[in-house]
């Protein structure tokens, strides 16, 4: 009903504005694709002449070009952030200081000279060099790593400088300070660099100080934010509009860090920023390795050293070449179906499709049984309402873990729309405890533990299961996933399947029909932008 009630409202405008039909009704099929599938484009061979049309986003509300077209406002801000990263300065570094740095971070983190080139060395390397850098990689494959080395060394060159750590949801900005801390904690790090490096994450929107009373942003193009280098994690959910406010928001000199997973889901609004920059640059990064920087700075070397603004990894530190995930996800984003129907048959993955409650119940008391105290798990489902869905799948969990209980000390809970008085938002998972004759929910908010009462939350869920979108952002050792068995689903696609494997750190168990699994893996979701 809002998808058509958006539509009207877009038709209306458009009647103000022209009397052709024609560009009425593309205006409409833009709306429309952006709503179903979050595409800023579509498109559009015939060229319309129209005064509310233009070719290059200069004037009017739609823009038709390259046989595509699209509104105008996202047009121009998808065009702002190609120019922002094409034209990205390349810093010049003192090159005896960036091998004292790199020799002190070997130190600090009891490193080792690698024999060969080490992707994780060059993306360090190269993002000091570039005020713009974009690192790609899938699970296990040393991002947080990469980006714990490349924070130490930024900061032994700038120890004046100020660096923000964030991501696009509260959960990705919690799990960005855990992953960041969890590799830190063993280490002794000087007073100075120590207390740099305990920087909380936080949300995008909060770095802007956006300001939901009046939608408006404190950080913008005419008050910019006061960091030398922004880190921004789980980059793959980043919209449109928010990549372009970022950009605008940042100091002429400071320095901006995209980490995330080209595979993931692309973000729930309009756009696919993260992917269609790395392909966009995909043609300049690891194809061409040389110089190995790390050699270049420690050998001296005296010619210029050039580095690339993009790097993906790929060698899994986490998982072993046979890891039954790894092999997944590989076999997801490759889309190679028969891949994964083989380790099925081979019994090495966990994977039924059970139909009976009954049956659905007695398969997750054995995996709740089998998991750990100190482990962590979760449920997940493309769909919230049906047949394998989170309701179902926390009906089915409340009746294991609660005793059918609505309230029970432990029970996870998730915000489902934002509340900006008490300071928890859509996605935030709480933990339920009893304390006198009173229920209370713990949330950790941004590296900090937070206490509110239940009854002053007004729009939460159980989350023993959870929708794999709002997954994003966060990982867990034991994952099920449930797959409806409905192939008319526009969501279900290789991208989605790939984002749910890819929390697990330990175990999959699958549910699902062999020929609703093999479709989705050959299923993409091609997002049009006029930023491709």
């Amino acid at each position: 009903m809002a998808n058509e009630n958006l539509s009207r409202i877009i038709s209306h405008f458009l009647h103000s504005q022209t009397k052709n039909p024609d560009v009425i009704k593309l205006g409409v099929a833009i709306q429309n694709q952006i709503e179903s599938n979050g595409s800023t484009a579509i498109k559009s061979e015939v060229v319309l002449d129209d005064a509310i049309i233009s070719g290059d986003g200069t004037s009017g509300y739609i823009v038709q070009k390259d046989g595509f077209a699209g509104f105008r406002r996202f047009y121009n801000q998808e065009q702002r952030i190609k120019t922002d990263f094409i034209n990205a300065q390349t810093l010049i570094l003192d090159k005896e200081a960036v091998k004292i740095a790199i020799q002190n971070v070997m130190e600090l983190l009891d490193l080792s000279y690698p024999k060969s080139i080490d992707l994780q060395w060059q993306a360090c390397l190269s993002c000091l060099q570039q005020s713009r850098f974009i690192l790609t990689g899938g699970p296990g494959t040393g991002k947080t790593t990469t980006v714990v080395r490349m924070m130490l060394l930024y900061l032994l060159l700038n120890k004046d400088k100020n660096i923000a750590l964030a991501a696009p949801t509260g959960k990705a900005a919690n799990q960005m300070m855990h992953s960041i801390n969890l590799q830190l904690k063993d280490f002794e790090l000087p007073d100075d660099i120590q207390q740099n490096t305990t920087l909380k994450a936080q949300t995008i929107h909060r770095l802007l100080g956006y300001n939901n009373q009046t939608n408006k942003l404190k950080y913008n193009k005419d008050n910019l934010l006061p960091y030398d280098l922004v880190i921004i994690d789980e980059s793959s959910m980043l919209d449109v509009s928010l990549t372009d406010a970022l950009l605008q928001s940042l100091k002429p000199q400071a320095q901006l860090i995209l980490i995330g997973d080209k595979n993931q889901l692309p973000a729930v609004d309009a756009g696919n920023v993260f992917a269609d920059l790395c392909r966009l640059f995909t043609k300049d990064s690891n194809n061409d390795l040389s110089p190995n920087l790390l050699d270049a700075y420690i050998n001296n070397q005296t010619d210029e050293i050039t580095s690339n603004c993009y790097i993906e990894l790929h060698h899994n530190y986490r998982f072993s070449d046979d890891s039954i995930i790894a092999q997944l996800c590989s076999a997801v984003s490759k889309q190679v179906s028969h891949n994964v129907l083989d380790l099925k048959q081979q019994n090495l993955l966990s994977w039924t499709d059970p139909k009976q409650k009954s049956d659905k119940k007695k398969i997750l008391e054995n995996w709740y049984a089998d998991i750990e105290d100190d482990e962590t798990a979760i449920l997940l489902s493309a769909v919230n309402h049906g047949n394998n869905s989170v309701f179902e799948l926390n009906d089915l969990a409340r009746e294991i873990l609660y005793k059918n209980n609505i309230y029970y000390n432990g029970m996870p809970i998730m915000m489902t729309h934002n509340d900006y008085t008490i300071g928890v938002f859509n996605g935030d998972i709480g933990y339920m405890y009893m304390q006198g004759n009173q229920w209370f929910v713990n949330f950790m908010i941004e590296g900090e533990n937070k206490r509110i009462q239940l009854s002053a939350l007004n729009d939460w869920q159980q989350a023993n299961a959870i929708t794999i979108h709002k997954s994003q952002g966060s990982e867990y050792d034991h994952v099920l996933i449930a797959i409806p068995d409905n192939d008319d689903l526009k969501l279900l696609t290789n991208a989605l399947l790939y984002t749910a494997i890819s929390r697990a750190k330990k175990t999959i168990t699958l549910w699902g029909s062999d020929d609703i699994i093999e479709k989705i893996i050959k299923t993409s979701e091609n997002r049009i932008t006029f930023l491709k």
